[in-house]
């Protein structure tokens, strides 16, 4: 019974590496909510512990309005690669699915995105989830939102 309880819990299986960053890459690239996928009300506010990271996740709303207009990889810069990879281990790890809004040099906005026919993603859990990653040395909720 116990296990039980604890599988209620834990989240769902998510592909491995580069399947990870395959699905990462292609939903940061569609404009989000669509048929497909669903986005939380509310966002996350992240900063990496790397500035090799903040940087390479880098890129104002236009530039990421522009980028999934296009919908093309090779629209993205070339240090873009390496925040994905990070987007992605985190899809991997913690099952947390993040669709950016924006980012500075010093941390991001995100949305958390989910299947469209999953319940609703939480903020509160990926926040949880988030501030025990070593990786991540900020994260908070955007307090104008409610979960």
């Amino acid at each position: 019974m116990s296990s039980l309880a604890l599988s209620a819990c834990s989240p769902p299986p998510v592909a491995e590496g580069a399947a990870a960053l395959d699905v990462v890459a292609e939903v940061n690239l569609q404009d989000l909510p669509n048929r497909d996928w669903q986005l939380s009300a509310g966002t996350l506010q992240l900063s990496f512990c790397r500035n090799k990271i903040n940087d390479a996740l880098l890129a104002d709303a236009e530039d990421l309005n522009r980028w999934r207009l296009v919908q093309e990889s090779s629209a993205l810069p070339e240090r873009r690669r390496l925040g994905l990879q990070q987007l992605a281990a985190i899809y991997q790890d913690h099952a947390i699915m993040l669709w950016q809004e924006w980012g500075t040099v010093s941390s991001q906005s995100y949305r958390l995105a989910a299947p469209a026919d999953a319940p609703p993603p939480s903020l509160t859990d990926a926040l949880a989830r988030l501030g025990r990653d070593d990786a991540i040395c900020y994260s908070a909720l955007d307090s104008s939102q409610e979960d």
